[in-house]
């Protein structure tokens, strides 16, 4: 099950959390998908959602540091 949240940013909408699969959901609203990112612990959603700023965060730590899943 997906745990979702509504984060404050331009970019994104929500953000979820799959604890089943360690997946991280993002949803930009606009697109009406989602991207989904493997290997995301529990902690490591927890340090997004609460980061300063949503939009930096995912540019800097999750684009580069987790694989988007094809």
């Amino acid at each position: 099950m997906i745990n979702w949240f509504i984060v404050s940013s331009d970019v994104i909408k929500k953000i979820g959390h799959d604890v089943s699969n360690d997946c991280l959901y993002i949803d930009f609203g606009q697109r009406g998908e989602y991207e989904v990112y493997t290997n995301v612990s529990l902690y490591a959603f927890y340090h997004f959602s609460l980061a300063t700023s949503i939009d930096e965060y995912y540019q800097q730590v999750i684009r580069s540091s987790y694989s988007l899943q094809s």
